[in-house]
């Protein structure tokens, strides 16, 4: 009787049970939402890594799946947005506040969040699974362990053979190397973050040679997000800047930024840099304070801490600094880049001898536009998150257009420069609704606008010579006539001389030829 019993137990120990299958299509699904280029191959191997573990661990198994479950469930939607995490995603996630967060959670599509939940659907029946008697090792147990194990070396080796540094912990398997991803990442956001903190405290070393300003005021304004071909004034296909488009001044065609996210960018343009590392205490107010200018940094972006971000290690090198967002959950969601200019009225309304620079870092056209517009938008261009996105240029147009009345009235010479850190790309909804996010991939995420218009400007200028946001030191030391011994003016910033070819910080933090990189058409038609 016994005998009878057991053949069966053993037959179906070894038979194809459909939990297989079931760990297959849950491995696929994992495997897709940490965001790396799907692979058949590592999507079996995590089949064989759960079966084996069922058979004779599936405590342990259930503890696993769980944490793969959750993990993914909750990443898919940045994954299919952002890539897998990269210094940029880690950098972001400790800059960021509670405002650009759930900005961020609203740009995603539905069915996105919606694949999550079927993902972690997925995860909690494999908890539920009823655990069963272990078994007998068998050799189909060796060979699914053998398989695994000469999977994790696929990755060290190809490296080897494409002359690659070979470190065992550069695997392909996703699930590990997401852990890898996050935590070598993450270290390095945290060192960075050290090296702002420990440069803080130091003096700038800037060595003033000459300060010959031609203006009295000087004012840089940052933007958000702004692709160039979404603007009228830089051949975008919507009159959506009507300021800027009739204004006299010098307007650069071609300006590529340094990278496709706010910190970094900004990071490498502002700052002075040396071996590719910047000097963050070396950076264009230091120069300006330096040189016996008056300096203001005025920003409606969010504050989290005084030096935790390098955009806060820049702004609070300024003589007087205020942020309309303290960067705490408290943090006024509605406060609109236009507020800025009651502080830009009542620098103006006094008479300053010395020389000055003001500084407008925007929200702009950071996702998600609709939230602050009201939904508003002038024209519908492919879906509402894209008309509102053209609008959101509008209104900063407009407010360059205020904030030059104001400059005109003050009585005294200026010269404004706006720019935008990047730009972005564009992701679908499904067939019926478009969206922008940040991207590394595209030309347009660093195709941005950048002009500059002076109190004596005659005509309306344009360069088309491509210029380069990692020579934006040398642009602000000949606009302001500030020299210094650290910088060196290769070339007229302000000509049609060309500078040699640009290259980009991707997110994982490697230099890139800008012109190796695709395009991301905007696409005029209506839907």
């Amino acid at each position: 009787m016994s005998l009878i019993i057991k053949e069966p137990l053993v037959s179906r120990g070894q038979a194809l049970s459909p939990w297989t299958g079931f760990y297959f299509l849950q491995s696929i699904l994992i495997n897709h939402a940490l965001g790396y280029e799907f692979s058949v191959l590592y999507a079996v191997v995590l089949t064989c890594f759960m079966w084996v573990m069922w058979r004779h661990a599936p405590r342990t198994q259930k503890v696993l799946v769980g944490i793969f479950s959750l993990v993914a469930a909750s990443y898919y939607p940045f994954g299919q947005a952002y890539g897998a995490p990269n210094f940029n995603t880690l950098l972001a996630l400790h800059s960021t506040n509670m405002e650009e967060s759930t900005e961020i959670l609203k740009i995603f599509p539905w069915y996105h969040y919606a694949i999550g939940l079927i993902i972690f659907g997925l995860g909690v029946v494999s908890i539920r699974r009823k655990t069963e008697h272990k078994v007998a090792w068998t050799k189909w147990d060796s060979l699914a362990a053998v398989f695994c194990v000469g999977c994790y070396f696929v990755g060290p080796v190809q490296n080897y053979f494409r002359g690659y540094d070979v470190h065992l912990r550069d695997t392909g398997i996703p699930v590990l190397r997401f852990v890898r991803d996050v935590v070598v990442n993450n270290q390095g956001v945290i060192d960075e973050q050290a090296s702002m903190a420990q440069l803080a405290n130091m003096k700038d070393s800037w060595n003033v040679i000459a300060v010959k300003p031609k203006y009295h005021t000087y004012v840089v304004v940052i933007g958000e997000s702004v692709r160039r071909d979404a603007v009228g004034a830089f051949g975008g296909h919507w009159n959506n800047t009507p300021f800027a488009s009739q204004a006299n001044g010098t307007f650069f065609m071609d300006y590529i930024s340094a990278s496709g996210s706010t910190q970094k960018s900004l990071g490498l343009t502002l700052n002075r840099v040396v071996n590719d590392k910047p000097e963050y205490q070396n950076n264009f107010v230091t120069l300006a304070n330096r040189a016996g200018f008056q300096t203001w940094w005025f920003s409606n972006q969010g504050q989290i801490g005084e030096y935790d971000t390098a955009i806060a290690s820049i702004a609070k090198r300024a003589d007087e600094v205020q942020f309309l967002k303290k960067g705490d959950f408290e943090a006024d969601k509605n406060t609109r880049d236009e507020d800025l200019l009651k502080m830009t009225s009542q620098v103006l309304s006094t008479h300053r001898t010395q020389p000055q620079l003001i500084v407008l870092h925007l929200m702009g056209s950071h996702p998600s536009t609709c939230e602050r517009s009201g939904d508003k938008y002038n024209e519908f261009v492919q879906s509402k998150e894209t008309s509102c996105y053209l609008y959101s240029i509008t209104a900063t147009d407009e407010l360059l257009g205020k904030l030059y009345s104001q400059l005109n009235n003050s009585g005294e010479s200026f010269s404004i420069t706006y720019f935008s850190d990047h730009g972005l790309t564009f992701r679908e909804r499904g067939k019926e609704v478009q969206y922008l996010a940040h991207d590394d991939k595209f030309q347009q995420n660093f195709q941005v606008p950048f002009m500059v218009i002076s109190s004596d400007d005659k005509t309306h200028r344009v360069i088309k010579a491509r210029r380069s946001a990692n020579d934006f030191l040398s642009f602000f030391s000949q606009w302001t006539g500030i020299s210094a011994k650290e910088i060196k003016n290769a070339y007229p910033f302000m000509s049609e001389k060309k500078a040699g070819p640009v290259y980009v910080t991707n997110f994982k933090l490697q230099k890139i030829d800008y012109s190796r990189l695709a395009t991301d058409i905007f696409e005029t038609r209506n839907r």
